[in-house]
């Protein structure tokens, strides 16, 4: 496999905040040109103390952080020209038009005059508000705020994107918004880094994902991978009747022949739940309810889910990703 140049290194990173708290503790990954890398992991993680660090709003405490090869405590100027950052908190002038404010960020990053307005035009165009382009931003919903955040960061023609909760606070047409667009992003060859905590988000945009917990990096593949690596298997649901406190879930696993994660206590001689690992999914599900037939038992409803990085997560740190 062709391994592509590094665009982001990020070596034994290491920052105290002041009264000694940790945030971030010998943390190192790299993300490559042209990859959409998520970064996951709950609220305090560590997660938007890291892209601050690639974009200069932070010093580590120690470590290092290159961008594009470029040591960013060292040449905060250049290494910002190469970023378009989207920072958690929107942080646009209320009291400007989108066209305005996209207007006062060329002219912020130097973009050359003859470009001006071809460029705002095409931005508006991305972001869906052409229509509005006009009107001040404090009219504007919270997915408009944040789809004019995500134009206005790349308006200067950025290498490397850095999105931190992209779709916070957005309804689900603004998010699908921005999800298509960064997906163009992608397409026109940008890098681009995010950070989140919803778990769909890593699934549906990244190549890779990187898991940071207590501020260390405690995993990092592809969705695929991760899945594949820490939880591996679908799983299998199934509503028994029939079976009585003797029968186990050893028991059980002998029948059907898989692994039987749990079977929950009888209630009252009602039925009982079973959770059944299984490699081939859909291929074993009417296997497991035949064999559970053949065996004097009656099944009532069966489901079967594939492995989330909910589920990684979950096998990785032993708890659900808090908020």
């Amino acid at each position: 496999m062709i391994s592509l140049p590094s665009i982001v290194e990020i070596s034994n990173l290491t920052h105290i905040y002041s009264g000694d708290t940790k945030a971030l503790d010998k943390l190192s990954f790299s993300v490559e040109k042209g990859e959409i890398v998520g970064i996951l992991g709950p609220n305090g993680a560590g997660k938007s103390t890291t892209v601050k660090m690639i974009t200069g709003i932070l010093k580590p405490t120690t470590g290092s952080v290159k961008v594009s090869g470029l040591e960013v405590s060292g040449n905060l100027d250049a290494v910002r020209k190469l970023i378009g950052f989207m920072p958690q908190e929107t942080a646009l002038y209320e009291d400007l038009t989108a066209y305005e404010t996209l207007e006062y960020h060329a002219e912020l990053y130097g973009v050359p005059k003859e470009e001006v307005q071809d460029r705002i035009a095409k931005m508006l165009e991305l972001a869906g508000l052409t229509h509005r382009k006009d009107d001040l931003v404090k009219t504007y919903s919270g997915g408009m705020k944040r789809r004019l955040a995500l134009v206005r960061s790349i308006l200067h023609d950025s290498e490397l994107l850095i999105l931190d909760e992209m779709s916070l606070g957005v309804d689900v047409q603004s998010r699908n918004l921005i999800w298509n667009q960064v997906r163009r992003l992608k397409s026109e060859g940008r890098t681009i880094i995010f950070c989140t905590n919803y778990m769909d988000e890593s699934e549906a945009l990244a190549d890779r994902v990187i898991v940071i917990d207590n501020g260390h990096l405690v995993a990092s593949g592809t969705p695929t991978d991760l899945k594949r690596e820490y939880v591996g298997e679908y799983l299998i649901e199934v509503l028994i009747e029939g079976m009585d406190s003797e029968k186990n879930a050893e028991w059980l696993a002998g029948k059907v022949q898989l692994e039987v994660e749990k079977v929950s206590d009888p209630l009252n001689g009602g039925p009982r739940t079973a959770w059944i690992r299984s490699k081939e999914g859909h291929a074993d599900l009417p296997i497991v309810i035949a064999r559970i037939g053949e065996s004097g038992l009656t099944v009532k409803q069966a489901s079967m889910r594939e492995p989330s990085l909910g589920d990684v997560f979950l096998a990785i740190t032993g708890s659900t990703l808090r908020d």
